[in-house]
């Protein structure tokens, strides 16, 4: 059970409490859209972030109110809830997307902080210079792998959709002179040099981030296959390797393993040696940076 104040602090005479965040809403198939997963976001950056990697359809991030009933009995936990979602028409510029201009060399990903959260990682210097001045950006991209030159070792490495553009949400309190002076901001995306500032709405992005999406699904079922055809072909090659020293004769109904540890201690040290190799190399094959050299970069 969850505690009353875990969840909410204040509660009015009737037993209820509320807490404000940002819920994500989807079409219905009747013409409607509905609240995707009957969940309340915390912050507008864990909204996107969802959405970006769970949606594959058109969706919108709306600012929304959850309200807590509870009973008149102090000592139950009983709840129900309740969402109220704003609607679209007064959603209003705060609650919209901006087009910036990126400086070259800023898309590019940025060290790897120790106390990132899951959602930031492989986020990029521009997309860290937002956040930590408090800006909600959102960044469509996909992911590729590189094989190091030395260690020949693969990393996976994100780069951005939009070459040269991200998009932020608007912050009434900071404006947006104060956007462009983060390093990393070229310029606020306009229609014309004396324009306003272009907004889009989550809907105008809904095809771009659905993209970016398939491209993200993409690349770990490819780079799933890859790890799991090379373990396969691994595995055979070692077994046909230590069939080949071991005695003849094993039963079909006795593994390869079984055969070994029953014959190694009466080889000579050179064939025991070897035997111990192949099965260590075997044991590695779980880990699967340790296949990134029989494999290709996907």
């Amino acid at each position: 059970m969850i505690a009353r104040k875990s969840i909410i602090n204040e509660f009015d005479h009737l037993g209820r409490g509320s807490r404000d965040g940002f819920v994500i809403v989807v079409p219905n198939g009747h013409g409607a859209m509905k609240v995707w997963g009957d969940q309340v976001f915390e912050t507008l950056d864990a909204a996107n972030s969802t959405a970006a990697r769970c949606i594959p359809t058109i969706c919108d991030i709306l600012p929304a109110r959850e309200v807590i009933h509870f009973g008149n009995n102090p000592k139950s936990f009983r709840s129900r809830t309740s969402i109220l979602v704003e609607p679209v028409d007064d959603v209003d510029a705060r609650k919209r997307w901006f087009a910036i201009r990126v400086t070259p060399g800023f898309q590019k990903m940025a060290r790897k902080a120790a106390d990132a959260p899951p959602n930031r990682i492989g986020e990029s210097v521009i997309e860290r210079n937002l956040r930590t001045e408090g800006i909600d950006v959102y960044m469509p991209s996909f992911w590729r792998e590189i094989r190091k030159h030395r260690s020949r070792k693969l990393h996976s490495r994100r780069y951005p959709l939009l070459v040269g553009y991200a998009f932020i949400r608007y912050d009434e309190a900071k404006g947006f002179d104060f956007v462009r002076k983060i390093d990393g901001v070229n310029s606020v995306l306009k229609l014309s040099s004396d324009g306003q500032p272009h907004a889009f709405s989550d809907t105008d992005l809904a095809e771009i981030a659905a993209l970016a999406f398939m491209k993200e699904q993409d690349f770990k079922f490819r780079r799933h296959s890859a790890v799991e055809n090379a373990r396969i072909s691994r595995r055979e090659k070692l077994n046909t390797q230590l069939g080949r020293i071991l005695p003849k004769g094993r039963s079909r109904t006795v593994s390869l393993r079984k055969h070994a540890e029953a014959y190694i201690d009466s080889m000579d040290v050179a064939g025991k040696a070897r035997v111990q190799a192949i099965i260590q190399q075997l044991d590695s094959l779980e880990d699967d940076q340790a296949l990134d050299e029989f494999r290709e970069a996907v």
